[in-house]
């Protein structure tokens, strides 16, 4: 992730937003927990945990349909 991602710059503000999205897949959250990442969709409907976050970023695309990849690794 760049330094100049809007994550970065306005934290609060970003995720406010996407906590008022009323179910839509505006904003994915892949944190560290406990020696895993928890991956989650502002939508509600999809909540995974994961060993690997770059595994957790691929299969957010996955999600929000911005790949055509399938979950398996084939497209």
């Amino acid at each position: 992730m760049s330094d100049d991602s809007a994550l970065h710059e306005k934290p609060l503000e970003f995720l406010t937003s996407i906590a008022n999205t009323g179910g839509d897949c505006d904003g994915q959250a892949i944190l560290p927990v406990n020696g895993h990442y928890r991956c989650t969709c502002s939508c509600g409907h999809w909540d995974i945990d994961i060993d690997d976050p770059q595994e957790g970023l691929r299969r957010a695309r996955i999600h929000t349909g911005s790949t055509t990849e399938h979950p398996t690794g084939r497209s």
